[in-house]
């Protein structure tokens, strides 16, 4: 009887574990008959370990998008470092498109980050005049209420109605929120409720928490 090597084909001797040719492992083969045929249950073998790498994926693309992803969280996140740090990039991300567009027609997006910049000085002044140098914010979220679908549509018509831009507000939730700031003098903590919306397909906010 003959065996051949199930990577290339070629034949090789019959005890052989690896092909001498390509040295592919001939591990789960047998010869029957002349012909090398692969072991079933070491292609099952293979099929279900195949299967559960792919399920572990799914599940690690699920929480990579969980945690990192940003969901409802991320505009809120961005908001509390554009308070910390003063820096109108991170409140830039928070607002949705058509908003932007319609505040700042034919900027460039480093033009507005400086307008963003300037409206932030006041708050970051304000905030240093009252707890010292170094701020830091944090928060947490105590409560979260679905908003309910006839309260989106009422804001979809009050976006058309104001900016002349129809979108799509598919989520959104009240988020009661309890924020702490921290600076070199002294410090203090709130409770607040913002609302936050998925707004052609991206978490935004709509208003501002001061």
């Amino acid at each position: 009887m003959s065996k051949f090597c199930m990577q290339c084909g070629k034949e090789i001797e019959d005890g052989a574990n690896i092909c001498s040719f390509c040295g592919a492992s001939q591990e789960g083969t047998t010869t029957v008959e002349g012909i090398t045929t692969v072991n079933k249950s070491s292609n099952k073998a293979v099929a279900v370990i195949i299967a559960a790498a792919a399920v572990v994926l799914v599940i690690l693309i699920v929480l990579f998008n969980l945690l990192f992803g940003g969901g409802y969280k991320k505009p809120v996140d961005n908001m509390m470092k554009a308070i910390e740090t003063g820096k109108g990039k991170y409140l830039y991300k928070s607002m949705p498109e058509f908003l932007i567009e319609y505040e700042y027609e034919d900027e460039k997006k480093s033009e507005i980050y400086d307008d963003l910049d300037e409206s932030l000085e006041f708050i970051t002044g304000m905030l240093e005049g009252e707890y010292g140098d170094d701020i830091k914010v944090s928060y947490k979220i105590k409560d979260k209420e679905k908003i309910d679908k006839d309260d989106l549509e009422e804001l979809e018509d009050s976006i058309k109605d104001k900016y002349d831009e129809k979108v799509k507000v598919s989520k959104g939730y009240e988020l009661k929120i309890k924020m702490k700031i921290k600076g070199d003098d002294d410090k203090d903590e709130d409770t607040t409720t913002i609302n936050v919306y998925k707004i052609d397909g991206d978490w935004c906010l709509m208003d501002s928490i001061f």
